[in-house]
């Protein structure tokens, strides 16, 4: 009976021994959130408990002393913002299990690249090291992304939920993001500058434009733009002129322009650019009259 009651005690020590040991462990997780969002106001309410107080200059001072390093910190998470074209907008942590050797977490992270919005829960394994350094690996990723068209990015995230990538993912995810809003950016450029020349049937964000000619009714020519993802998550965009013309038209292309249009227009890649490249197709078909 006695044997029993100790075996009990011993397990309600261990018990509060890891139950504060894990309050322990939030309190140096959330410290400098602690530090930097309410010291001011907790320190002042401390002191307040104890009969003291602080004296407004002094709560200035600190003030003064937070506020630059809280815009330093604010510039600084706003400049990768900028420059990785990826904003985090929700973030949630959740410890799942915990023992002597290592920790699991639950993450859930909700963000935005350009116009692509994402979602992903993920675990990590954090083991524990004598030497004071942490590392986690990724045990369970499942991303959700509206990928619409895009099947390369479909079959990307495919790949990176089996690989377990975090890094993979955001590198290719603000390269792709990056290229799409500079398609974007292209599309309605050109639109504007020669609006009766160009058409966006599915608008600007769509992958392709038409090319006509007010003066050749029915001859158009289909500018294709893809950006396509290989197995290592590379972006790369890849872009074709696709002639769309009646027989008559064709007949009366007795130099063959329509013909070598599209090895013309890689060339013209190769040499120009993408910018100058689309120019100087609209300027030499949408601006002439026949090719006779």
């Amino acid at each position: 009976m006695q044997n029993n009651m100790i075996e009990a005690y011993q397990e309600e020590i261990k018990a509060l021994q890891e139950e504060i040991s894990e309050l322990k462990q939030k309190y140096k997780e959330n410290e400098k959130e602690v530090i930097y969002l309410s010291s001011v106001n907790f320190k002042k309410t401390l002191l307040s408990y104890h009969g003291k107080t602080v004296a407004d200059h002094e709560l200035k001072k600190e003030m003064a002393v937070m506020t630059p390093d809280l815009d330093h910190c604010t510039d600084e998470i706003q400049f990768f913002n900028n420059i990785s074209g990826i904003h985090f907008t929700k973030y949630f942590k959740k410890r799942e299990h915990k023992s002597d050797n290592e920790d699991l977490y639950r993450h859930r992270l909700i963000g935005q690249c350009q116009s692509l919005t994402f979602q992903m829960e993920f675990e990590t394994l954090n083991p524990k090291q004598n030497n004071g350094e942490s590392c986690c690996d990724v045990t369970n990723l499942n991303i959700i992304m509206g990928c619409g068209e895009h099947s390369d990015l479909s079959k990307f995230i495919s790949r990176t939920e089996e690989r377990k990538s975090l890094l993979a993912f955001f590198r290719t995810l603000s390269s792709f993001a990056e290229w799409g809003a500079y398609r974007n950016n292209i599309f309605a450029q050109f639109k504007e500058k020669y609006p009766s020349a160009i058409g966006l049937p599915l608008g600007s964000s769509g992958e392709y434009m038409v090319l006509r000619n007010p003066k050749l009714p029915g001859c158009e020519l289909l500018l294709v733009w893809n950006i396509k993802i290989d197995e290592e998550g590379t972006v790369t965009p890849i872009l074709d002129l696709l002639p769309k013309m009646p027989e008559q038209a064709l007949a009366l292309d007795k130099l063959q322009v329509i013909e070598g249009a599209a090895k013309g227009f890689k060339n013209l890649l190769q040499s120009f650019g993408i910018e100058s490249s689309i120019e100087n197709i609209i300027q030499v078909f949408c601006q002439t009259g026949n090719w006779e």
